[in-house]
């Protein structure tokens, strides 16, 4: 998009060198880096600051200046901060919130024993799987692992009855789709754990306005964009809407999901990186299971050699994750966790039938991934300049 496509929205003078702006185009605001001595601009999506790692250079004159993330957050805070009335940034979030719950606890559907026997892939990244005959009350199951509070909020509303062996939650016969965001028992687990079910939803919805990833394929921010042309409408919750941001944001949905869904146990996991992941773990006297290869979006579509290994003594589970294609200094990396939280995992990710490894492990890493990007996310959404004399 060409700069004079642009409207300024705000700037912050970091120094006599550099300058931050906002700007807002078509679609979503773009941060603009301004070398204030060469007076060039160079728009980029806010996603460009989630690699804390990244250093921003400039020419300043004959020498090249760097600037830390740290010190891009504290300016980019600011200019949010700013904008955020000209922007409508709080109402439009607020919106981005009814309809992100909406999608959430949207179910993916059986029509037949058949189908809840050989469940699609398509139909695995749900937090609730619903079983809906065309008479009857529709039954459905929750596919998320679950607190000892929520245990008890979804034991008092379930029954034993077909189709699954375990119990699940009936609802009245309708129409499709339907969401089960306003059902009763949502709203009680949404009370007793807001920090799983609730709070995360704000900052997301924001965060997807103003152009953090939202892992599209194209490697673009398709749903960021998709809700800038929708959620400004009155109808902003109509199904064509609902459609249209279910198709955008089926990728960020998926990796949502996950984290959702496996929420209790993410803290539980450790994480590390080492040089060679197979030498280290079988220097613990882990032995190989399962060895297979995925490609993760939320880790920019590489291809990655997972193995997952036990201890046979301590029932242990590890992954070990090896890059297809190694960049310079890249390692490997390790995750593990308790074989009863495997075996949770496992369950939590079946949806009612059989269980499957990869799959699961398809899931633990997308909700590794997407609590790391959420934490960033929020860092970059609330730093704070620092006060004078302070690092």
């Amino acid at each position: 998009m060409a700069e004079s496509e642009f409207a300024i929205l705000a700037e912050y003078e970091v120094d006599d060198d550099l300058s931050l702006l906002l700007a807002k185009g078509a679609g979503m605001p773009r941060l603009g880096i301004y070398n204030l001595n060469s007076e060039k601009k160079k728009y980029v999506p806010l996603s460009w600051m989630e690699d804390p790692s990244r250093v921003l250079k400039i020419k300043a004159g004959r020498s090249t200046k760097e600037y830390q993330m740290k010190l891009i957050e504290e300016g980019v805070s600011s200019l949010i901060e700013s904008s955020a009335e000209a922007l409508s940034l709080n109402s439009l979030a607020w919106r981005g919130v009814q309809l992100l719950g909406d999608l959430l606890h949207m179910p993916k559907t059986a029509r037949s024993d058949a189908d809840l026997s050989l469940i699609a892939d398509s139909k695995r990244d749900t937090l609730w799987y619903a079983y809906t005959p065309k008479r009857g009350k529709w039954r459905v199951y929750p596919c998320f692992a679950v607190t000892e509070r929520e245990n008890e909020i979804l034991a008092s509303a379930m029954e034993e009855g077909r189709p699954w062996p375990a119990p699940a939650l009936s609802v009245e016969n309708g129409a499709l789709p339907f969401t089960m965001r306003n059902v009763s028992v949502v709203r009680e687990l949404a009370l007793a754990n807001p920090a799983r079910w609730s709070e995360f939803m704000l900052p997301v919805a924001k965060a997807l306005l103003l152009g953090f990833s939202d892992w599209s394929n194209d490697g673009g921010h398709i749903l960021g964009d998709a809700l800038w042309k929708y959620l400004p409408a009155q109808n902003y919750r109509s199904d064509e809407t609902v459609s249209a941001i279910a198709s955008a944001g089926r990728m960020f949905m998926n990796k949502l999901i996950a984290y959702i869904r496996l929420w209790p146990l993410l803290e539980k996991f450790q994480a590390e990186c080492v040089p060679d992941a197979s030498k280290a773990l079988e220097g613990r006297g882990m032995k190989k299971r399962e060895r297979f290869e995925m490609v993760v979006p939320s880790l920019s579509d590489k291809q990655f050699r997972v193995t997952r290994l036990v201890d046979e003594e301590s029932q242990s589970v590890a992954f070990g994750i090896v890059p297809a294609t190694r960049l310079p200094g890249e390692q490997d990396r390790i995750i593990t966790f308790t074989g009863d939280d495997w075996e949770t995992c496992l369950a939590a990710c079946s949806l009612g039938g059989e269980h499957d490894p990869q799959y699961t492990c398809t899931s633990v890493l997308a909700g590794i991934e997407t609590k790391n990007w959420y934490v960033r996310l929020v860092e970059c959404l609330t730093r704070t300049p620092a006060a004078d004399g302070e690092e």
